[in-house]
């Protein structure tokens, strides 16, 4: 077996899987990131005194949690070149707009991941002691001040495990968006392997890269946690 044939050069297909690779971290990272800050708004919404917006948002929580992930790629991807195009039929211009692959395919990551993502906040904040809370407004903290310094802190802190798990999830959803043409690293694997006949090899190759991009997050999940946990585990004071 030519070995070269892994390693980045004219010959290889390293470069390619480099370039797979940095697209699937960008790609995920990018959709964790927005899907998150969403997630916590939405899970904010349902939690709210606005009862018409609460259930509004936790319908389309549990529609984006029903449909298939590469329904929610295609709809976007498509969809939204028409109402672009639709929107600007009005002023005269009736071109074909495309809509960028990776932006199209983040902002679908990002709406599942929020989704997913509500409900681990949501579940984070409704175990919250109420004695805090109440011992906060008994100190005369308005709303905004006791999110800020009781809610959201020992939130998060319960939400850790559970955001961990589902950006290892939407990582490994990146592959999806080959399907709207992105050359996601199992795209590159797969285009290597009809090339040189090394399928396994490939495959192997983006097995082990996943595997490698798993444990450091079980690591940097891990370091996390028994930082803002170290409290827990201290003695009582003497």
């Amino acid at each position: 077996m030519d070995w070269s044939l892994f390693l980045p050069g004219p010959q290889g297909w390293g470069d390619e899987l480099l370039a797979g690779l940095w697209l699937t971290i960008r790609l995920g990272l990018t959709a964790v990131a927005l899907g998150t800050g969403l997630g916590l708004a939405s899970a904010l919404a349902e939690l709210s005194r606005f009862t018409v917006l609460a259930r509004l948002v936790a319908a389309y929580n549990l529609v984006m949690r029903s449909v298939p992930e590469l329904l929610v790629i295609f709809l976007l991807y498509y969809g939204l070149s028409f109402l672009i195009m639709g929107a600007l039929a009005p002023f005269g211009i009736d071109a074909f707009i495309e809509v960028s692959p990776f932006w199209a395919g983040t902002l679908a990551l990002s709406l599942i991941h929020a989704a997913y993502a509500s409900e681990v906040f949501r579940g984070a904040f409704q175990v919250i002691p109420k004695g805090q809370i109440e011992a906060a407004q008994a100190f005369g903290m308005g709303r905004f001040l006791t999110f800020r310094r009781i809610k959201w802190p020992v939130a998060f802190r319960l939400s850790i495990a559970g955001l961990a798990n589902l950006l290892m999830a939407t990582l490994k959803n990146t592959p999806l968006v080959s399907a709207i043409g992105l050359q996601d690293l199992i795209r590159v694997a797969g285009e290597a392997g009809q090339n040189t006949k090394l399928y396994f090899q490939f495959f192997m190759i983006s097995l082990s890269i996943y595997l490698v991009i798993a444990a450091l997050m079980m690591v940097l999940q891990t370091r996390a946690e028994n930082r803002l946990f170290a409290h827990l585990r201290r003695g009582p004071a003497t």
